[in-house]
């Protein structure tokens, strides 16, 4: 944006506002104007709607200070900047807001570059812009804004009723002309460079007059903004990033679009969820089911099917019928039974005979597999039975032919 919109607040609502619309591209001012007090601010909106804004605080209301740190500025630092300026200020330091600037050397110290000011005053007027839909860009000390000058010399120019000063880099002011002579005296300039007419200025120090450049003060500070990159809005006031127009123009469509991928997202995750548990279930009754069969062997869930067809081939093809015969009649009764549970199997194969050790809920259910099995035209035998707290542990034997 070629045009800017500089208005100056000062530290009432109820005091005049100035404001400022400028070219920077033919450095002209295109209108400029002064407001009764805050309530009027509305009307600025328009000018406000296409132009960057930048908004000016008064030097009365922001305190600039140079503090000396332990060592090379960092971000655990700044989280200690309050106390370390504690002893530097009258108020409650939780009152204040501190935007931090940039990071200096003074001699061999290191130092950081900060702004004071009361934080619910700055929050104040930040709302009330906001409420208007007036998108602030930069806030900045009016002062700082003032053309910087080398050997202790005083840059100055009249705004109202009140003189704005800066000396050096980091040190401005605002001094109404009923008390000024005495700081200036108490500053001691070595000379006093003013942008507006001095009649009212006390000798001091030498006088330099830039006549040429008299201006409005806000045409001035316009012209000073590409100089300073300091800004107040940082923090907990920093800017919003502004939305870019095609976002605000298929937001709608964008958002239900993302509503419906991330549906179609949870739903899927939910059945991966589900599956994935039963692929763990299955997988957890495999080797359940390898560690009964092959008791000792060592299992490597992700080498189970070659385990199995490694064990299944070193059977031979007798015993591996036998075995897998006598086994496939024994997982039968798993479905016909319940609370039967096999601990161990053992299989002879000489005698073709298959030993399980099993823990039920009661003596009836040990007859009840025997009974099965039995009609199933095998030969069972049923070993002793010993009650083991709530369940009965016990030994069957399935004997095919030899």
């Amino acid at each position: 944006m070629t045009e800017k919109l500089v208005i100056r607040v000062d530290q009432s609502h109820q005091k005049p506002i100035h404001w400022l619309v400028f070219s920077s591209a033919d450095e002209q001012i295109i209108a400029s104007g002064e407001l009764d007090n805050a309530e009027q601010l509305e009307q600025l909106s328009e000018k406000a709607a296409s132009r960057e804004v930048t908004l000016l605080l008064s030097a009365s209301q922001v305190q600039l200070k140079r503090v000396v740190l332990p060592t090379k500025w960092n971000r655990k630092l700044e989280q200690a900047l309050p106390f370390m300026l504690e002893e530097q200020i009258a108020c409650d330091v939780d009152e204040l807001f501190i935007a931090v600037g940039q990071p200096v050397m003074d001699g061999e110290k290191h130092c950081i570059e900060v702004a004071i000011c009361n934080k619910q005053w700055l929050k104040g007027w930040l709302t009330l812009f906001s409420e208007l839909d007036i998108e602030l860009t930069r806030v900045i000390p009016d002062a700082l804004l003032l053309p910087e000058q080398q050997d202790n010399a005083l840059s100055m120019i009249e705004l109202g009723q009140q003189w704005l000063c800066r000396l050096g880099h980091w040190h401005i002011s605002a001094i109404e002309k009923s008390w000024g002579a005495d700081y200036l005296y108490a500053l001691q300039p070595s000379r006093i460079v003013h942008y507006s007419p001095a009649e009212g200025i006390p000798d001091v120090a030498p006088k330099e007059a830039k006549e040429a450049e008299y201006d409005l003060p806000l045409a001035l500070f316009a012209k000073q903004l590409g100089n300073v990159s300091f800004n107040l809005r940082q923090g907990v006031f920093a800017a919003k990033k502004k939305q870019p127009q095609w976002w605000r123009d298929w937001r709608s469509g964008l958002l239900a679009a993302s509503i419906a991928v991330g549906c179609f997202v949870v739903v899927k995750g939910v059945q991966l969820v589900v599956l994935q548990k039963q692929a763990d279930d299955f997988k957890t009754q495999a080797v359940a089911v390898y560690q009964q069969a092959f008791p000792g062997k060592v299992v490597r869930p992700h080498l189970l099917k070659k385990q199995i067809e490694g064990e299944l081939a070193g059977l031979g093809s007798a015993e591996q019928g036998g075995f897998l015969k006598l086994t496939n009649h024994l997982v039968a009764v798993f479905g016909e039974v319940e609370n039967f549970t096999p601990e161990t199997l053992r299989y002879d194969r000489r005698r073709n005979e298959l030993r399980i050790r099993a823990r039920a809920s009661g003596f009836q259910v040990f007859g009840q597999v025997k009974a099965i099995l039995e009609q199933r035209g095998l030969e069972v035998q049923q070993g002793s039975l010993n009650n083991d707290g709530d369940v009965v542990i016990g030994e069957i034997r399935l004997r095919g032919d030899a």
